[in-house]
């Protein structure tokens, strides 16, 4: 496998609450020598430890460091999508300390860097001279036209998070796509048909982002999510940042 993707939340008492054991008990002191070992098999290259930060570690600037510290090079850590009814959900109050956290994020990373012990976060990473396709840039991930979820039963959805939706079912795989209705909707879901990302600086670079995140919160899929919004918009300023100290060393 070209990418391997290894599940860790941060700190062992962060990691060990979202993730524990079937009977309770955490799961870090199992994963963390292993993930260390698989890192090291593949010369820090060609894999990510990808975790998600909560409610319940706000300071997740902490855990990137942590994980950085343990000796992981690739790191992801990515925000919740959550019912707003979950303790754990992020709220919108809770944003601007968010903010913080990138910014001591990337000074983190750019002393780091700078006394040869670099990692890199996911989010930060940019292509200010190529990057994706025209296409890709309109409308993202290309959920309902250029891929769907398929159940075990042959239902085709969307995307996986649409599953189970009676109202965005496209068909089996026995009689193909036959709500046409719901397909189109999604072939014409792109950064022009969603007003709040007509005059977005970072449109190009997040593509209007999640489709089922905007219906889910806003009840369309030409919708926003607000909370990733201003999330992605500030680590896209963070990774063009960090690109420009890299050009100016």
């Amino acid at each position: 496998m070209s990418n391997l993707v290894l599940s860790i939340d941060g700190r062992k008492e962060i990691h060990d609450m979202m993730r524990p054991r079937r009977g309770g008990q955490g799961s870090y002191d199992i994963v963390v020598p292993k993930f260390q070992k698989a890192a090291e098999s593949r010369n820090q290259m060609n894999y990510y430890v990808r975790g998600t930060y909560t409610r319940n570690n706000l300071d997740f600037a902490k855990d990137v460091i942590h994980m950085a510290d343990l000796g992981f090079e690739q790191i992801s850590v990515e925000p919740v999508v959550a019912d707003p009814a979950e303790d754990y959900a992020l709220r919108e109050e809770d944003i601007p300390k968010l903010i913080e956290q990138y910014d001591e994020l990337l000074s983190e990373m750019v002393s780091r860097r700078k006394a040869g012990k670099g990692f890199n976060f996911f989010h930060f990473m940019i292509d200010l001279s190529a990057g994706p396709c025209v296409a890709k840039r309109l409308s993202g991930c290309g959920s309902g036209t250029e891929y769907l979820a398929v159940t075990p039963s042959g239902d085709l959805y969307p995307c996986h998070q649409f599953v189970g939706m009676k109202d965005f079912l496209l068909g089996n795989v026995d009689d193909g796509v036959v709500n046409t209705e719901v397909r189109d909707e999604f072939k014409l879901c792109n950064v022009y048909a969603k007003e709040k990302c007509k005059n977005c600086f970072a449109k190009f670079y997040c593509s209007g982002g999640c489709a089922a995140n905007s219906y889910n919160f806003s009840g369309s899929i030409n919708g926003t999510y607000e909370i990733g919004c201003e999330l992605q918009k500030k680590r896209i300023e963070c990774a063009i940042a960090l690109k420009a100290l890299e050009m100016d060393e």
